[in-house]
């Protein structure tokens, strides 16, 4: 076991659960019969610890030397592992499945290939209800090792089927993996580059998925195989910004889940990116009747099955549903209601941020000071930015890092902190001309701060409606859309221009969408 670093084991055994440690317990007494064993007390003191403390370790380990420790955690992560297998081995069919491909090997290896067989039967017949195609294959090539080399007595048509059904496999396990690898390579392009900003970036994508999109018979795919092709589209539709048809794939491919209702909690991560996805294309498309309705059904999937989800299904499942909930109140202008639904969602955060990732923070946090700004409290919204401007997040999300420096800039405007805005516009300049994806909107809202700076208040609403023309303009420009969706600058500057509230115009604009 090459993992043996104090802080993984620790982490690992912070992560386990009341029944997960309990498992454990029964496990180590099981095997060892001896409450005194040093990888058990090990476990105990850093069960114990809040903050890892390894000087306390070495105090109480008494009679163990720092190569005895080093092996004695290198043992203690092998057991919890061996013993979380054991207890997740009910919950995941495909662990399950892999035992069985365990026995049939050791059994073979003992000379018992017909019990062997029997063992590989057994788990084929499991891999083909769990939809296992990987595993399916590898049992079809175990099954047709044995049946090469022995006499088995099962006749030239069972060799038969076992050969047209490893063609079947290779077939599926390669649209798989093509599927997978285009669905990665277009997500990557993603990362990289955006959304296309023009004509040209959009004919690039454009020629590129069609060339690479696999030509195959959609009623002959597995149920992965369909999710991975709708998965694929979803990505290159949303990249394209063509909302509609990436809306279609999404809703698609949660068609493919509720079709096949016993697949519902075999990767029921991918269920809820799928939900995720049809509520993004919604929203962006102002979809409200369509975003109740699958927002409903993502929030009665996670409750009704929270108890069975693992950590990361978990973490996943608040992030997509709080994520949703803001987007919700964001669509009907409803910022003070939605404004009750924060301190909920933060304390989910502390739960959770040992497994959240920075990405997912960031966002939320983005959303809370979107609330509390659309609440016309920008002062709490300035809070949050804060907390996204001063913390370094290198180039992951530029987009947010950078809408959040507007919002910034939009808060203390509205506070009339002129002094603030005139001294970090430099800053926030040079981090924008670093940005490696910027847009119009975000070049002319920019333009419009460094203009009104030391300018009188009384001058700003020339400025204001320059800003508001140029900001209609673009809103006509297909490739400036998402600018608008992720800061709604239009309707704040025209609420200034027209002296209304903005909660006030983005309801009449969801209404006529």
């Amino acid at each position: 076991m090459p993992i043996s670093q104090t802080d993984q084991l620790f982490r690992l055994i912070k992560s386990l659960s009341k029944a997960e440690k309990r498992n454990f317990t029964l496990y180590s007494k099981r095997i060892q019969g001896s409450d005194n064993l040093k990888f058990i007390q090990l476990f105990d003191l850093l069960d114990k610890q809040d903050e890892l403390d390894e000087a306390v370790i070495t105090k109480k380990l008494r009679g163990v030397d720092k190569s005895q420790l080093s092996n004695l955690k290198r043992h203690l992560y092998k057991q919890l592992v061996t013993s979380l297998r054991m207890l997740y081995i009910q919950r995941d069919e495909s662990i399950k499945i892999r035992e069985h491909i365990d026995f049939a090997k050791i059994l073979y290896m003992k000379g018992l290939y017909l019990q062997s067989l029997k063992i590989l039967q057994m788990a084929r017949n499991m891999a083909i209800k769990d939809d296992q195609e990987f595993l399916l294959l590898e049992i079809t090539e175990e099954q047709k090792f044995i049946e090469a080399r022995h006499i088995t007595r099962t006749g030239a048509t069972k060799n038969i089927d076992l050969v047209e059904a490893s063609k079947q496999g290779v077939k599926r396990v390669s649209n798989t993996v093509l599927l997978s690898n285009l669905k990665i390579i277009i997500h990557g392009r993603y990362i990289k580059n955006g959304h296309v900003k023009n004509q040209e970036e959009y004919a690039a994508v454009k020629e590129y998925f069609e060339s690479e999109i696999p030509d195959i018979d959609l009623n002959e795919l597995s149920f992965i195989e369909k999710i991975y092709y709708h998965q694929s589209y979803v990505w290159y539709y949303y990249i394209l910004q063509d909302f509609e048809n990436c809306y279609k794939s999404a809703h698609r491919w949660v068609d493919i889940f509720k079709e096949n209702k016993k697949s519902l909690m075999r990767d029921p991560d991918l269920l809820m990116r799928g939900y995720h996805y049809v509520l993004m294309s919604a929203y962006n498309l102002r979809d409200v009747d369509n975003f109740h309705k699958y927002n409903k059904e993502l929030d009665d999937f996670r409750r009704d099955n929270y108890s069975k989800l693992t950590i990361n299904s978990k973490v996943l499942s608040f992030y997509y549903v709080h994520n949703n909930r803001f987007n919700e109140h964001f669509l009907e202008a409803t910022f003070s209601e939605g404004v009750n639904i924060i301190p909920r969602t933060l304390r989910r955060i502390a739960r959770y941020k040992k497994w959240m990732d920075p990405h997912r923070t960031l966002v939320l946090y983005f959303k809370i000071a979107w609330m509390y700004f659309g609440h016309r409290n920008p002062a709490k919204a300035i809070d949050y930015l804060n907390d996204i401007i001063n913390t370094k997040f290198g180039n992951l999300r530029e987009d947010i890092q950078g809408y959040s420096r507007l919002l910034f800039l939009m808060s203390h405007y509205e506070m009339n902190n002129y002094d603030v805005i005139d001294y970090v516009m430099n800053s926030i300049e040079t981090f924008f001309e670093k940005m490696q994806e910027k847009n119009k909107v975000q070049k002319e809202v920019i333009v419009f701060f460094k203009s009104i700076t030391n300018k009188p208040q009384a001058e700003h609403k020339q400025y204001l409606s320059s800003l508001l023309d140029q900001l209609t303009i673009l809103k006509q420009d297909p490739f400036e859309k998402r600018a608008f969706l992720y800061l709604d600058v239009y309707n704040w500057t025209k609420s200034k221009v027209d002296r209304t509230q903005m909660a006030h115009l983005i309801k009449a604009e969801n209404k006529q969408s």
